[in-house]
């Protein structure tokens, strides 16, 4: 007697059906979605980068330096200007420079408004006036003598040029002379007359260098 077994035959697998392209299309859009986000925070931190740390630089030093001290004054030594007696007298000198490689032009004041040296001081005179490295015509400046304020209207400041400004002081607060209190008998110091720079320059860094530093004669940057 012969018994048959009978083997089933193996069917054959499904077929894999190709990936839609709508579902590839939407991997690398996703893809490129992210990559343009990454762009974007890149960017945007580099602006901010930029901003912070702008090129252009205005570089500025003051220095008021009595004229009358003490000593003199003891010695016989008076001050009189234009007939007026005074207590004493200082000269202020302020110097900018352009501290890059870019020019700064009259449009780059913000609504023409003129960069002011504030003193705090009477101005009597302008001693000097100096336009150093440039050929552009000098700039029109204008000076409040009682408010101790010097305006430059807006103007062509060519890169690495200067301006260099001394004028002479009243000291009408007894800064360059001693002087003590009515009951104590203690010394008051008063301190010399100081300076601000107010710049209405768009897109400018101002920094303030005391003159003892070389800063201001170096290559520009």
């Amino acid at each position: 007697m012969i018994n048959l077994l009978l083997v089933p035959h193996p069917t054959a697998p499904d077929p894999v059906e190709p990936p839609k392209w709508t579902e590839v299309g939407g991997f690398w859009l996703t893809v490129a979605m992210g990559i343009i986000a990454l762009v974007a925070i890149v960017v945007a931190a580099f602006v901010t980068y930029r901003a912070s740390r702008p090129k252009r630089v205005l570089r500025w030093q003051s220095k008021v330096i009595p004229i009358t001290d003490e000593s003199l004054r003891q010695a016989g030594l008076g001050v009189v200007y234009n007939d007026e007696r005074l207590q004493g007298a200082l000269t202020a000198e302020v110097r900018l420079k352009n501290h890059c490689r870019k020019d700064f032009v009259s449009s780059d004041f913000e609504e023409g408004r003129a960069l002011e040296i504030k003193i705090d001081g009477r101005i009597l005179n302008v001693l000097n006036l100096e336009f150093a490295d440039s050929n552009a015509p000098r700039p029109k400046i204008e000076i409040d003598k009682d408010a101790g304020v010097i305006a430059v209207e807006p103007f062509l400041f060519p890169a690495g040029s200067s301006i260099s400004i001394r004028v002479l002081l009243a000291d009408d607060k007894g800064a360059t002379f001693r002087q003590y209190a009515m009951f104590s008998g203690h010394e008051i110091k008063v301190q010399l007359p100081g300076v601000q720079l107010v710049s209405p320059i768009r897109h400018v860094a101002v920094k303030f260098y005391r003159p003892d530093r070389a800063s201001l004669r170096r290559r520009p940057t």
